[in-house]
């Protein structure tokens, strides 16, 4: 007969390991209870008391029920403790049998495995340690099955995930389709037009938490009942501008499936870590998107810039992005004025960063770039009013003889390249020749080697990028109509704001002003999207 002191509980403990979703307890839990209420009782065990992890794996120990028992140990409230068996325990070798070799001993704590035969106040018990051996492979096991069956399902295009990306929901008869939510579908949409229309991640959080929408988090709390943590309870409509950046980088917005951006440590270590984009894990037109392409691109250019808040006014916000140094491709950074009648100038970042040794100024002040950029897009407005047909005509022309022109460079370059491959080919051969007759040295044949592999494999890739951009051009089709459909948009316009220029323009190269017959001149290029300059 088995005896506990008075003073001290029995803990009988029960875990199950599962990935779905119950309210309560599961059928398991329920059987495991009911077996160890029966052994209790049996064997006349009395002050007993429950522990319980439903839904925990046993390579971990971070367990809320196991780390309680753990504390009530401490407390030395506990005698003995009853699982069903040992993986009930864990499943890790090395973490479970230092709780049955040491711990528990040390705390003169009694462990019971009902269907594993398990007594530690009974000697002859030397298969313990090959039993927990057996569960860490059994669970390493199942790690591996699962992954391979999430691997395979992600490349089916069916999603895994527990809960779906806001701004969508599970359909309710398929769970591995997702479906957009018409409540935070909205929101996303709304999300996305307010980053076209110019503004900062920062704001538009501000935007979500004034008009009280719940941020993501929270929305799992109302719709799921996970999460709940006081943070999240307390403040539900304080959006991070981190959030609203994860947000409008999500592709899967475009209606793709993507999977495999995060792996766990191990079967041990739940530990998240990122995975390289290249392996992420992306199928396309899977669910229905919440953005097309186009806004989704403009958006990526947008919010990809770093902006320096200025104060009293964010006016000169609508040209980040668009400004770059012709000479080191670097964007144009902006300075304000305090004491002048100009707001302010921008001139290239390499410039203000490092001097006059690295590139030069490109200076142009707020009011001459908005009136040049201002004066451009009117005139082609006019231009398309009057007559759509005479600038649809101009930019035909116009982009066939620039792609002519960088097809002829480009089959040019590609020659020349695949010509120096041959002559290293040959380099190649007469030091190999020379080696053998030991005109010389080893030492400067591997430094004569190394030095034409590592041109050739440069050459190589340079010519693979170029016969890339030569399919283009070929395969291009004509994007004109793109390009007309956004002027028509806009029949007139007086002033300018972050929407219209993220929506018109590709990049504005700023040039260093110069003097042409005793006047000051500037070269200010305008790339429109899709047809470049006009």
């Amino acid at each position: 007969m088995l005896i506990t002191l008075n003073y001290k509980i029995t803990a009988l403990y029960c875990r199950l390991s599962r990935d779905d979703d119950y309210h309560g307890d599961s059928a398991s839990i329920q059987t495991q209870k009911q077996m160890l209420e029966q052994y209790a009782k049996q064997n006349q065990i009395h002050h007993t008391n429950f522990y319980i992890d439903d839904g925990y794996s046993g390579t971990s120990f971070e367990r809320p029920g196991f780390q309680s028992m753990i504390a009530d140990i401490e407390k030395n409230k506990i005698s003995t403790i009853i699982t069903k068996d040992l993986s009930r325990l864990g499943r890790d070798y090395l973490k479970t049998g230092y709780y049955l070799e040491n711990y528990f001993p040390e705390h003169k704590v009694r462990f019971i495995a009902i269907n594993d035969n398990v007594d530690s106040s009974k000697e002859h018990q030397d298969f313990t340690p090959f039993r927990n051996i057996m569960n860490e492979w059994y669970a390493k096991d199942i790690s591996k099955k699962i992954k391979s069956a999430y691997h395979t399902k992600a490349l089916e295009g069916k999603f895994t995930g527990p809960f779906a990306p806001y701004g969508y929901m599970k359909d309710p008869n398929n769970k591995h389709k997702l479906i957009v939510n018409p409540e935070t579908g909205r929101v996303v949409k709304r999300i996305f037009d307010l980053a076209r229309s110019g503004l900062t991640t920062f704001k538009i959080s501000m935007i979500m938490n004034k008009d009280k929408i719940l941020k993501p988090r929270a929305q799992i709390i109302k719709d799921h009942g996970k999460y709940v943590m006081d943070q999240f309870i307390k403040y539900p409509y304080d959006w991070s501008s981190r959030s609203v950046h994860a947000m409008l980088n999500n592709t899967e917005y475009l209606g793709h499936l993507v999977c495999n951006r995060k792996i766990s440590k191990s079967f041990k270590d739940r530990t998240l870590t990122n995975v390289p984009k290249v392996d992420w894990i992306i199928v396309k037109n899977t669910h229905e998107a919440l953005v097309d392409e186009e806004t989704f691109d403009m958006v990526q250019s947008i919010i990809s810039v770093k902006r320096t808040n200025v104060k009293e006014t964010h006016t000169y916000q609508m040209f980040v992005g668009l400004l770059r140094c012709p000479h080191c491709g670097k964007t144009l950074s902006f300075s304000r004025y305090n004491n002048r009648k100009s707001f302010g100038s921008y001139a290239c970042s390499t410039y203000r960063r490092f001097g006059k040794g690295y590139c030069t100024t490109h200076y142009i002040s707020y009011e001459k770039l908005y009136s040049i950029v201002l004066e451009d897009i009117s005139k082609h407005l006019k231009q398309a009013k009057i007559n759509e047909e005479s600038i649809l005509k101009h930019i035909l022309e116009s982009n066939q003889i620039k792609q002519q022109k960088n097809l002829n460079r480009h089959q040019k370059d590609v020659l020349k390249f695949e010509k120096r491959v041959e002559e290293i080919n040959i380099l190649i051969k007469k030091i190999y020749e020379d080696r053998v007759n030991e005109k010389i040295s080893e030492e400067r044949f591997t430094i004569f080697l190394s030095d034409y592999e590592q041109e050739q494999k440069n050459i190589k890739e340079d010519i693979n990028y170029l016969r890339l951009e030569l399919c283009d051009y070929k395969d291009k089709k004509d994007e004109t109509d793109k390009f007309l459909s956004i002027i028509r948009k806009y029949t007139y316009t007086n002033e300018l704001d972050a929407s219209i220029l993220n929506e018109m323009i590709e990049k504005i190269l700023i040039y260093d002003a110069e003097k042409v017959n005793g006047e000051k001149q500037q070269r200010v290029d305008i790339y429109y999207k899709f047809v470049g300059i006009l």
